[in-house]
């Protein structure tokens, strides 16, 4: 019998076919039993209702209310082992993090609240949980990362420090989720969500994180360049309407990976934003000044450097700035009803024109680069003198007229320290639609407080 005839009339045949198949799905079935049978979510809720077991057990042994206890006992045991999910209707969210968090789970643990020490199985006594319900808020629109996710990775938790980070990469194979937008909110990072509902920035505690980087950018003028909504410098990115939202994968981590000053699974906007606070921008940013990367090398087009200056933050006042420009982002998605009405502040008593100007010095961001008290001006690139000007030394130079003038009408452009160099990066904007009339005259009054005298107006 020739080959082909055996091989169509002896094996592949449709009965062999019809056997061939039934085994296969038969594997499929025992692959796909056998990878749910070993779901990473299971352990942790089979060694909650162990751990809820035994503290009932305890208690029975105590107290000797054996009865009443043991209603609680046979539920924490009727308790499948089932992925469990939050429907946050208004949000239009759907969170499973109570599939391991299972103390926060309303029908596993009605109060919320238990004594157990380890992670993921705590849930202590917190009032910002108490006043945000879980079945109307949910987990991730406060915490961000991957609400629907039921793995330790893909949820995007993100690590508080070096050891805890070794710890989960030996425990879990932790790594960050690749062009995931929104990691978790490490640590008091988390407080910067507040701001979605709360605008104003409540008294509560653990958000003087957001409040410190808030202040700390006011005195340290980072509206002089930016824009926050619409109002600021014209010079830089708005912080809430570009930065805070800017997409992972539009940011070029290319440069600061090849010198080491963040690694590739490091890489996320949280992690972007802190590198401007704790490294050199013009490190981070170096530009082109030579143009050696024009696309005519005929025609060299330089680029300067970053012009943010770098201003020496501790780690403490980076992490502030990082939690405060994360708190200017928006979710539109959050109905009105969930955001609270802005308490309203009252408008700043002042004991004198200097002490307004000031004010006015540090409203507008002049601080950015002439220093918070108007004696430190910043580098900038191939600008003609290298610096910003030191106001102290500058402003009596002018009259209270020709001082005024300058800050209306500003400096654009600056002048080239080298002619064949990229222009000057930064530059002194006209304020005349901003700053004027008491604001203005106030203003020139605090610079020549603080300037020095060369002679008598």
């Amino acid at each position: 019998m020739k080959f082909r005839e055996l091989f169509f009339n002896k094996i592949f045949t449709l009965t062999n076919l019809f056997f061939l198949g039934n085994f296969l799905l038969l594997f499929l079935f025992l692959a796909v039993l056998a990878q749910d049978s070993f779901r990473e979510w299971k352990p942790f809720q089979k060694a909650y209702k162990r751990l809820e077991a035994e503290r009932i057990r305890g208690l029975m042994a105590r107290t000797g209310n054996a009865d009443a206890l043991e209603a609680e006992l046979k539920m924490v045991r009727s308790q499948p082992v089932m992925v469990r999910q939050i429907l946050a209707v208004d949000l239009k969210r759907v969170d499973r993090c109570t599939t391991c968090h299972l103390g926060y789970d309303t029908i596993v643990n009605p109060s919320l609240v238990n004594d157990h020490k380890a992670h993921p199985y705590a849930a202590p006594a917190n009032a910002v949980h108490a006043a945000h319900p879980f079945d109307k808020y949910g987990c991730a629109v406060c915490h961000e990362g991957q609400g629907l996710a039921t793995t330790f990775v893909d949820a995007g938790h993100m690590p508080r420090s070096p050891a805890q980070r070794a710890a989960w990469e030996a425990g879990y194979r932790w790594k960050t989720v690749e062009f995931w937008q929104d990691p978790m909110l490490a640590g008091s990072l988390v407080y910067a969500s507040c701001s979605k509902c709360h605008e104003d920035l409540p008294d509560v505690p653990g958000i003087g994180i957001v409040r410190d980087g808030k202040e700390l950018a006011f005195r340290t003028g980072c509206v002089g360049c930016h824009q926050i909504r619409g109002e600021g410098g014209p010079l830089a990115p708005d912080l809430a309407l570009e930065t805070s939202v800017k997409p992972v994968a539009r940011i070029d981590f290319g440069y600061a990976v090849s010198r080491g000053l963040i690694s590739r699974d490091d890489r996320s906007l949280e992690n972007w934003i802190r590198l401007h606070f704790a490294t050199h921008p013009a490190v981070l940013t170096p530009g082109d000044p030579e143009g050696k990367l024009s696309p005519d090398p005929r025609q060299p087009q330089p680029v300067a450097p970053s012009a943010m200056p770098y201003f020496g933050f501790n780690k403490e006042q980076a992490e502030s700035l990082v939690a405060y420009v994360l708190s200017l982002k928006r979710e539109e998605s959050i109905p009105h009803s969930y955001r609270a009405a802005p308490a309203g502040k009252p408008e700043p008593r002042f004991a004198g024109a200097e002490a307004h100007g000031r004010y006015v010095y540090l409203k507008y961001g002049c601080a950015g680069c002439h220093g918070e008290n108007a004696d430190r001006g910043i580098p900038i690139y191939n600008k003609l003198g290298g610096r910003a000007p030191d106001l102290v030394k500058v402003a009596g130079t002018y009259t209270p007229e020709e001082l005024a003038r300058k800050i209306q009408e500003g400096v654009n452009p600056e002048a080239k320290e080298d002619e064949s160099g990229p222009t000057p990066p930064i530059y002194m904007p006209a304020f005349k639609e901003r700053i004027k009339g008491k604001e203005l005259a106030d203003l020139v009054t605090y610079l020549f407080s603080v300037g020095e005298k060369l002679e008598d107006w």
